[in-house]
């Protein structure tokens, strides 16, 4: 690539025993590499050493610029170690790789649909949720470096160190001020109720509906996927999708809004994909993930949602997105798009307040972590152990039946037709155990592995949040900031603050009511089949009366 300069806004102390490069505010840089990923650039100072360092820690000086700094001279590039493809800044993106998804309606090569024909494990297919431990919030917010330079002064990157996902969310450009929103970007409000900070109702609620999943195939019969019909309420107009366009969209949500809890999709990598119950099952998951979207008022109003549930049009499909992916306002610099109350959070009552918060949701996660476990063993042993010893029961009280038939020689007496009766009535009910867990169980394990996976993702948020506040305070100790642009940084970060609040307030209201629902629809169908077990043997009952 082509040189350029550059001058530190900001100074910046790289770890020891690492690439990283220090700098200091108004230095003069020249960049050698933009294709490190994640935020990182690299360059070379006027002593022409070398190393990394944030990229949103600089601005890009323009040719016509004057600048009293020298330009270094270029050591020479080696570019062993950088054979393996890189990773890329999520809001950057080239003319060819633009292209990489143009056949993307009808392309199989990124997710592989086809599987083998044996049933899926059950705990297997509640595998796709982000298991993040919620004790890293309480960290510094920092990983273990990866960058090495070799013999030859070439930068090797393996993972980046505890400023990588700083950068890379979004975090430091939002909270120095350095990206400017999209003009005409649609605004999201938050509102204040008392003491309750929540988002803006939705004004024009709707719902999806997910249907008619069908396996289809392409090239002679070569490649098969399962394509579902997934039609929104506003529109009444049908849309086919795939399971990698949902996997799509949900790399796209989360890249988008890394403040908000973003529901998890079921797993993409099981066996039996084919099978009936595979697909109905999984129909009903994304059927969860779906309902989620749409009551949330920020995610149901995003554009790419709607993107995905109204494009018909092969063309404006993959234009709208390539839209989403060149989209600017992600991670934290989406909270530009956000409205919040003008009153300034008091530090020690926003502190209190996400303490409480961490533990809350550290309770509910490992809860629901157990619950779900219990949930999916249940479910196991209803398709397997209970049905088997329940059938057992009955084969042996059908032989004892049989037995006594034997013995009164063709005589058959309503004692032994009985007793074969009821040997053949724990034989149903054993089959009805397998059939009632799809009704009972599986639904409320679904239930959980979304909101499990809502839990999973807050850790995140949290050091988002905890990062933003450590940030500002950083900089009101910084006597070179000056006092407007303090009080802008301490307005964005009351801004993500606010976002936070109002992210939380929805989480709860939600659990309480969906989870509520979940219990009660399970309880219904829990009474509803030992009634029927009742019956059963109160019919075979009377055969002995």
């Amino acid at each position: 690539m082509e040189s350029f300069r550059v001058r530190s806004l900001y100074d910046f102390t790289g770890e020891a025993n690492t690439a990283e490069l220090s700098i200091s505010a108004g230095q003069i840089l020249t960049v050698i590499r933009t294709d490190v990923g994640e935020g990182w650039w690299e360059g070379i100072n006027e002593n022409g050493r070398s190393g990394l360092f944030p990229q949103a820690y600089v601005e890009r000086i323009e040719s016509s610029q004057p600048s009293t700094a020298p330009t270094p001279t270029l050591p020479i590039q080696n570019n062993v170690g950088w054979n393996a493809p890189q990773a890329q800044p999520q809001t950057q993106s080239s003319a060819p790789q633009e292209d990489d998804w143009d056949d993307d309606w009808d392309n199989d090569e990124t997710y592989s649909e086809i599987g083998g024909n044996s049933a899926a494990p059950v705990e297997n297919i509640y595998s796709n949720d982000r298991n993040l431990n919620l004790n890293s919030v309480n960290s510094d917010f920092s990983v273990e470096s990866g960058i090495n330079v070799d013999g030859k002064g070439t930068v090797t990157k393996k993972s980046l160190n505890r400023f990588s996902s700083y950068v890379k969310s979004g975090l430091e450009s939002y909270i120095l001020g350095t990206v400017n929103p999209t003009p005409n970007c649609y605004k999201i409000r938050i509102r204040k109720e008392g003491e309750i900070i929540r988002w803006d109702y939705i004004t024009s609620p709707y719902t999806v509906q997910i249907a008619s999943p069908k396996k289809a195939t392409k090239m002679g019969g070569l490649k098969s996927f399962i394509a579902y019909h997934v039609t929104p309420s506003f529109s009444n107009i049908e849309v086919s999708r795939r399971y990698k366009h949902f996997d799509w969209l949900h790399d796209r949500l989360r890249a988008k809004y890394n403040i908000l809890a973003i529901p998890p999709l079921p797993d993409k990598q099981v066996s039996g994909r084919y099978e009936e119950h595979f697909v109905e099952h999984r129909r009903m998951q994304l059927q969860e993930f779906i309902n989620y979207m749409c009551r949330h008022p920020v995610l149901s109003q995003s554009e790419v949602w709607h993107h995905f549930l109204t494009c018909t049009d092969e063309k404006q499909w993959k234009q709208g997105k390539r839209n989403a992916e060149r989209d600017q306002m992600v991670g934290a610099n989406f909270c530009l798009q956000i409205e919040a109350p003008e009153k300034e959070l008091l530090a020690s009552n926003v502190e209190v307040t996400m303490d409480i918060n961490i533990n809350s949701i550290n309770q509910i996660d490992q809860a629901l972590k157990g619950l779900m476990q219990t949930v999916v063993d249940q479910q196991k042993k209803c398709s397997n152990m209970y049905k088997r010893e329940l059938q057992r029961v009955g084969e042996s009280f059908f032989a004892l039946g049989t037995a006594f038939e034997s013995a009164e020689r063709g005589m058959f007496s309503d004692f032994t037709t009985g007793i074969k009766r009821l040997g053949s009535t724990y034989i149903t009910i054993g089959k009805l155990f397998e059939d009632q867990a799809k009704s009972d169980w599986q639904c409320l394990a679904d239930k959980l592995y979304i909101y499990k996976g809502i839990t999973g993702c807050y850790p995140d948020i949290f050091c988002l949040q905890k990062s933003a506040e450590q940030k500002k305070r950083e900089c009101e100790r910084n006597v070179q900031v000056q006092q407007p642009q303090l009080l802008e940084i301490r307005k964005r970060t009351d801004v993500l603050t606010y976002a936070v609040f109002a992210e939380l307030t929805h989480f709860h209201s939600e659990k309480d009511g969906e989870i509520k629902q979940a219990m009660k629809t399970f309880l219904e169908e829990q009474v509803n089949f030992y009634k029927n077990i009742v019956s059963k043997l109160e019919e075979t009952l009377q055969r002995f009366q």
